[in-house]
């Protein structure tokens, strides 16, 4: 999964010269014979390599702190999901944490959204309208982030619906 990401990181980024491997279990990337191990680092790493992409680190000490914990929390939790459970689990949590805001690390996108979209969309794309609704702050920060037309040239789009399955206010006809 973690090279699978990474090699969309760069695509995203726009990329030529990446290479990405695997040794004794550690993603190594190599840009431009800038070399990373681990994904964190190669995330980091393409994204440092391109100064008009410096942003997507985030531009202030939180940001750029919250992206890291996001990116770590990719290859700690995210990616290794070995049950059902466990997957939903980590959508709870992602779940909450979107409850207050637009984007993972505030309110501008960062490499973090980038990243935490590109390992879910699989999962989402396939998910019933009613599964969207039961994760709304995933859904909706889905959406937002899908948004990014580099994002739109590479990946499907998620469809969500614009009217609610259930209320659930209880009222009766």
């Amino acid at each position: 999964m973690e090279n699978k990401v990474l090699g969309e990181i760069g695509q995203y980024l726009g990329m030529k010269k990446l290479k990405i491997t695997m040794e004794d279990k550690k993603v190594m990337t190599d840009v431009g014979g800038k070399k990373s191990i681990g994904f964190v680092s190669g995330v980091l790493n393409l994204v440092r390599s391109q100064p008009h992409h410096l942003a997507l680190e985030g531009s202030t000490v939180l940001q750029k702190s919250l992206t890291h914990h996001w990116l770590t929390y990719c290859t700690t939790h995210l990616f290794h999901c070995p049950t059902h459970e466990a997957l939903t689990t980590c959508l709870q949590y992602l779940e909450q944490e979107l409850k207050n805001r637009a984007y993972l690390c505030g309110y501008q996108l960062t490499i973090a959204d980038v990243a935490v979209y590109l390992a879910l969309h699989p999962f989402i794309f396939t998910w019933s309208y009613m599964k969207k609704e039961q994760y709304q702050n995933i859904s909706r920060w889905c959406k937002t982030v899908q948004g990014d037309e580099r994002l739109g040239k590479t990946h499907k789009a998620i469809h969500f619906s614009r009217t609610q399955l259930y209320c659930g206010s209880g009222r009766t006809h």
